[in-house]
């Protein structure tokens, strides 16, 4: 581990390297290597990332996910770490932890979102927040942010991925509203109801303290 202006500067688990700031450092200091990652996004968060949680909570389109947002408001505690690997990938977010419940990374959603694509509820969704990572960056697990949800086939205009569990699996949507798993092995797709029952799983698994996976 290394030091910038008090900042610390770790070696990323996949190669690259991690800025880490907490409360009370500058977002002018992040070292010139990271800066490009400091967003117009990551700034509007900057300003009160506590603040920023309760106002995903207030509008949670789902119980656990309002419930999980609001216990990271009440209780958590936060850092912005900027992720930049060797092979040029980046990534950057606020990770959260909190006694009990499973943390993670979570991306501030797009100043303008564009999603008339989406179903209704999942539109609503990628309004109040990006990605949400809880398996560490370079790691497989977590819901994809907006721009990283990918057509696969058979249906590549019709079923999109927009999460992984660390076995590789997808979750899943369908452009009509459906959710689920999709089995990678054998192309099945296990049905969790709606995407919006898909996301309420998720964040029940991570208030449960587990990884969700398929």
């Amino acid at each position: 581990m290394r030091t910038f202006f008090g900042m610390e500067i770790l070696e990323e688990e996949f190669g690259g390297t991690m800025v880490m700031l907490e409360p009370g450092d500058r977002l002018k200091s992040v070292p010139r290597s990271h800066r490009k990652l400091i967003t117009a996004e990551i700034e509007q968060w900057w300003a009160d990332p506590v603040r920023a949680m309760r106002v995903v909570a207030d509008s949670a389109i789902v119980p656990n996910m309002e419930q999980w947002f609001r216990r990271m408001a009440d209780a958590g505690t936060w850092s912005l770490q900027l992720h930049q690997s060797f092979s040029g990938s980046m990534q950057a977010g606020y990770c959260w932890s909190c006694p009990d419940i499973r943390g993670a990374e979570v991306g501030p959603p797009p100043l303008k979102p564009v999603v008339n694509h989406l179903p209704r509820e999942l539109a609503a969704y990628y309004r109040l927040v990006g990605f949400v990572d809880w398996n560490g960056f370079g790691a497989s697990g977590g819901l994809c942010g907006l721009d990283d949800c990918i057509g696969i086939d058979p249906s590549p205009s019709r079923l999109f991925v927009f999460g992984w569990s660390p076995d590789g699996n997808m979750l899943v949507f369908h452009v009509e509203g459906q959710g689920g798993w999709y089995d990678q092995e054998n192309g099945g797709i296990r049905s969790m109801g709606s995407v919006a029952d898909a996301i309420n799983w998720v964040y029940g698994e991570l208030l449960a303290d587990r990884c969700p996976n398929c």
